[in-house]
């Protein structure tokens, strides 16, 4: 009966301790997290570690509990055998015996938390927000990020190793006192009393616990963030990308639209502090990215642009360009500028032909830079898979100048000439940026924790034999 008790309130001690640990954080609309949610949550999982301390103590003391068979009868009606020595009775003093070094270890993690608190200058509160978010991710297959953190948990998955403390805390509490061996005395008062030693003697395994848990909070490679403003010189820029089917041509390195991809990233890379947009066309035109400082995110959507977008059966250069100025016309920047990278193979007109897009350029100030993507030699047949002319009259009638895609050298110096003569607007940049990395301070911890454990259990704790 004991021990079918001790087991039951084990894995009920366990399930309330994880459900509560693991359950997503509620934020508010003022992006606090509810106080009592959080002390409510904390204190489930406490009531559920101790549930689960004293039913596995119970379960483990109760373990061997097999109802003995009947001895069986000597011809003479006696027993065959001598009686089996009682189980010795489950007490109060045995269960916090055998749960003081779980709270030993409880309290020993929380003055190491306390100690960091008041080092790293962070709640204790935030700590345990912060641990459940990562808990909470350890355990979801597809975790999605869906707000900015100050911390990042780069390996999430990676906090599933500190189970490997719990297993080695029942190891050494538990299973290592059991197969020791016994010293026998005369007189059982001579070991009754229980000094200072006693209770400190399973603080190395104790350590050994804190530093594998910090171990794997470490692995779990937690990153801060903080945020960064400065001013930046910024002109605003429109990418307008043709992504026609004639973009497939294998005339340029593997194909046409592989080599203007090529060339924006190039671009991007170059260009951190214009604020910059996407603006794709085939037979239609599509705003693909507004006008962002953010030339990562826009560089990842350029890497992942296929043709197909858009519908690709035309190549609408005037509805492209015509775009690009409305969206540009919006800005309140001094210098607004146009690139436009394409065949020149206008064949679609939905809106606005070349000739009108690039009038409309003019009238608002906006200097158009083409390039040619595509190889200007005929082919067999005595025909141009590509038109130059068109690029370079939009070019030049805006003030822009013309290039051609596989020399982005040119293209390149050219351009940052004209960009260094232009009129900037001053601009507030707000950056999210890497801090710090924290798995170094885990780890030292860890190494300190094993370190501490190695002095005390060769000399002042060392258990014989």
């Amino acid at each position: 009966m004991s021990m079918k008790l001790g087991r039951n309130l084990f894995i009920a001690g366990v399930v309330m301790a994880t459900v509560s640990s693991v359950t997503p954080v509620v934020i508010d609309s003022t992006g606090r997290q509810h106080e009592l949610e959080s002390l409510t949550s904390m204190i489930l999982v406490g009531v559920g570690l101790v549930m689960a301390l004293i039913g596995g103590a119970i379960w483990w003391r109760h373990r061997d509990d097999v109802v003995p068979p009947a001895p069986a009868a000597k011809e003479d009606g006696g027993p065959d055998g001598g009686i089996p020595e009682p189980k010795k009775p489950v007490t109060l003093e045995r269960v916090l015996w055998a749960v003081w070094p779980w709270a030993m270890t409880l309290i020993t993690g929380a003055i190491l938390v306390g100690l960091a608190s008041a080092i790293f200058d962070v709640s204790v509160t935030r700590m345990w927000h912060e641990l459940r978010h990562a808990l909470h991710l350890s355990v979801t297959r597809h975790a999605d990020e869906t707000e900015l953190r100050q911390i990042v948990w780069k390996s999430p998955h990676a906090l599933l190793l500190g189970l490997g403390s719990g297993l080695i805390g029942l190891i050494g509490f538990h299973l290592h006192r059991r197969r020791t061996a016994a010293i026998g005395f005369s007189q059982v008062k001579l070991v009754r009393t229980r000094g200072i030693g006693a209770y400190l003697s399973a603080l190395p395994t104790a350590l050994r616990v804190l530093a594998v848990a910090s171990l794997a909070i470490g692995l779990g490679r937690p990153e801060t963030y903080r945020i960064v403003k400065h001013e930046v010189d910024s002109v605003d820029i429109v990418l307008v990308m043709d992504m026609s089917k004639s973009m497939e041509e294998t005339d340029m390195p593997r194909d046409r639209m592989d080599a203007a991809q090529r060339v924006i990233r190039r671009f991007l890379r170059r260009n951190k502090n214009d604020r910059i947009g996407l603006v794709i066309f085939g037979q239609q035109a599509m705003l693909q990215c507004p006008l962002t400082h953010d030339t990562k995110i826009l560089e990842k959507i350029v890497a992942d642009l296929v043709i197909g977008d858009v519908p690709e059966l035309g190549t609408a250069i005037g509805d492209g360009l015509a775009l690009a100025v409305a969206q540009l016309r919006r800005s309140d920047a001094k210098s607004k500028v146009v690139i436009l990278l394409s065949d020149g193979d206008s064949n679609w007109v939905t809106r606005f032909d070349p000739d009108e897009a690039a009038r409309v350029a003019e009238e608002q100030h906006i200097k158009v830079y083409t390039l040619l993507v595509g190889r200007e030699e005929s082919d067999l047949f005595g025909g141009m898979s590509v038109n130059p002319a068109t690029l370079r009259n939009i070019a030049s009638r805006t003030g822009g100048e013309f290039f051609r895609a596989s020399d982005y050298a040119s293209f390149d110096r050219g351009f940052q000439t004209v960009r260094n003569q232009l009129d900037t607007t001053k601009r507030t940049v707000t950056e999210r940026v890497p801090d710090k990395q924290l798995f170094v301070p885990f780890a030292l911890l860890a190494a300190a924790l094993i370190a501490l454990e190695f002095l005390l259990g060769h000399t002042r704790l060392r258990r014989l034999p």
